[in-house]
C-alpha cells in the first residue's frame, strides 16, 4: 500500500459553506448551536474547523447552507430556486480530531449518518458539477 494512497469513499469538494453544529441530544431546542464553516464536504460527510472541542464518536445535528442547492433537488424545489436559506440538516458522527494550534482550532471530521435522500442526491450532483467545473478551468 502506497504512503499517499486515498483511503476515502467520496470524493472530496473544498469549500467554506456556513454551517451550524449542535449536539444531537434531547430537547434538541436547548442544545447551543456553534457556528463555522466547512473546509471540504463530501457526499459522506464534513470537515469544519472549531474552537470547541468535540470527542470522537459525538452524534451532531448540523445545518449546512449551500447556495443553489435546491437546482439539484427533485421536484418542485427547482421550480422555487432562491439562494436565501437554502440549507440541507443531518445527523453526523464525529470521526476525527485534530488540534490545530496555530488556529487554537481543532479539525473536525464528521461523517453523515442519517440525511434526507433528495438533500443527500442534490448535495452528490452539486459536488459533481462543482468538481468538473474545476477540471475544465485553464
Amino acid at each position: 500500500m502506497q504512503q499517499n494512497e486515498e483511503k476515502r469513499a467520496h470524493v472530496r469538494l473544498s469549500k467554506p459553506f456556513a454551517v451550524s453544529i449542535k449536539p444531537f441530544v434531547f430537547p434538541l431546542q436547548r442544545q447551543s448551536a456553534t457556528q463555522v464553516h466547512s473546509v471540504d464536504i463530501s457526499e459522506g460527510g464534513l470537515l469544519v474547523h472549531c474552537a470547541k472541542r468535540f470527542q470522537v464518536g459525538d452524534k451532531l445535528q448540523v445545518t449546512i447552507f449551500i447556495p443553489s442547492l435546491n437546482k439539484f433537488h427533485p421536484g418542485f424545489f427547482k421550480v422555487f430556486e432562491s439562494d436565501v436559506g437554502q440549507s440541507l440538516t443531518a445527523v453526523a458522527e464525529v470521526v476525527r480530531i485534530q488540534e490545530i494550534a496555530t488556529l487554537r482550532d481543532y479539525a473536525t471530521g464528521l461523517k453523515f449518518l442519517d440525511i434526507y435522500e433528495d438533500d443527500w442526491q442534490a448535495l452528490r450532483m452539486l459536488i459533481l458539477r462543482e468538481l468538473r467545473k474545476k477540471q475544465d478551468a485553464p
